[in-house]
Parts: C-alpha cells; structure tokens; sequence
C-alpha cells in the first residue's frame, strides 16, 4: 500500500506510515478499504534425509571364492621307436557298391518234437494197412478187368483165347497191379503223409528231423515195404518192438508214423 502523503510503501494493515507517520488507519477508513493482518504460518521444516549407514567395508569387499584345480601331471608313454611304415595300419578295403545280403536263416520244420510225438503202434497201423489193402483191391481190380477184357477181345478178332493170350494177360495184370500200388503208396505218402487208410486212423507220416515227407523219401520207404516183405513180416513186427514204433521200412526211409 503506498502512503498518500510521501507515496512510502508500506503494508496494507499498518495503521502509521513509517516513513512520515500519516495516519493510515483514518485514511483506510475514509476509502472503505479493509485489511486484515495476514496469519503467519510456522514454516515447514525440511525433512531429514535418511542416509543409508555404510556397509562395512570388511563385508562389502568380499569376493567370490575361487577354487583351484590341482594340476595332474599325465605320465610319459615311452613308445619304441618304429619305422614309418610299421607305425602305420593296413588302409581299409575299398567300399563296394554291392548290396548287403542279410542273413538267411532257415525256418524250423513243422514238427520240431518229433522225436518225442506219440507214435502209432503195431495195432492202429495194421488196421490202417487193411483199410488201404481194400481200397487197392477195388483200384487194381478195375484196372485189371479192361486188361483182361481188352486182351480177351484181342485174342477173340484173332480167331479165339489161346494159352498164350491168358499168359499174357495175367503178365499185364501183375505188371498193372504192381505200378498201381507204387503209385498208390508213392503220391498219398510224398504229397500229404497219408494214405487213405492212415486219414482216417488219424496217423501221419513224418521225416525224423520233423520235416513233411517228399516224394524222394517216400520212394525210400515203399522199397522199405518190399524189403520188409522178404523178410517174411520181421520188418512189419519191429514195429512193435522198437522204441519210436519203427519198422524196417521206417528205419530205411528215416521216418515216424505219429499220431493226430
């Protein structure tokens, strides 16, 4: 506020002019000015900084423990001293573009226990031998009777049946009947192990080694037959004897009969 006498500045509730000592209180009551005493506030004290206490310096030194491998010291090999061309190895053999064959291995037969199978005794294999003699009977006889009937027709276009015809017609059949039972024991033995007669005793035929039978050994086993047939039947009777039930027919053949 300026002093309307000597222009002073001064505060606006003084009531006195400082400088002339003019009555400020009349002055502001005259113009209507107010002015109030302005209320002093106690100032702020400034905050105290929190300074963190230093570390101690013996922990804030401390460093990351080192550790030290001990050195192992590898022993000197003391080698012969060798030529140059004896230090060396032989250079591989070259790698040939040939394919790999894998290893073939051989598959096991089909009967791998042969040798401990239940066999087919005397008995069972006398009924099945039966059961094939009359169904080569039936197959002989057939074959013999156009034999005999195409030799009888011959020798009657020739003027009638002489002895000679009948000869030769018994030769034909004996040859006939003889080729036909071969060829019946043959191909039931070497292309399933059966007979007729054994198909239906339920019986089998079987190599030693437990593999199915081949025409070759079948061939073996029907001279088996003849040889055993010479002996007047001793061979068939071993059958009965021998421990795996083998006749000599068997033996010669290398076979079992066993049992489905």
């Amino acid at each position: 506020m300026l002093c309307p006498k000597c222009s002073f500045t001064t505060f606006e509730y003084a009531d006195t002019c400082k400088k002339c000592g003019y009555d400020l209180k009349a002055y502001r009551e005259s113009k209507g000015i107010s002015a109030s005493k302005p209320v002093s506030r106690p100032a702020l004290k400034p905050e105290k900084k929190i300074e963190a206490s230093p570390i101690d310096s013996g922990l804030s030194e401390l460093s990351e423990p080192t550790f030290t491998t001990p050195t192992i010291e590898e022993p000197s090999i003391q080698t012969p001293e060798t030529p140059f061309d004896e230090g060396f190895a032989a250079p591989p053999p070259p790698i040939s573009d040939e394919p790999v064959s894998e290893p073939s291995y051989e598959p096991l037969p089909p009967y791998p226990d042969a040798e401990s199978l239940p066999k087919g005794g005397f008995w069972i294999r006398f009924v099945a031998s039966f059961v094939d003699g009359i169904v080569l009977i039936i197959i002989q006889g057939i074959f013999g009777f156009f034999i005999v009937l195409g030799v009888g027709m011959g020798s009657i276009m020739r003027g009638g049946i002489t002895e000679e015809g009948q000869i030769l017609s018994f030769i034909i059949s004996f040859l006939v009947s003889s080729i036909v039972g071969m060829a019946y024991s043959i191909f039931f033995v070497g292309w399933m192990g059966q007979t007729p007669g054994k198909m239906l005793l339920k019986l089998k035929i079987i190599q030693t080694n437990g593999k199915e039978m081949t025409y070759g050994r079948a061939f073996s086993r029907w001279v088996g037959y003849s040889i055993s047939g010479l002996t007047l039947g001793i061979g068939y009777l071993m059958v009965a004897f021998t421990k795996q039930k083998q006749g000599l027919h068997d033996k010669i053949a290398g076979t079992y009969v066993i049992r489905l």
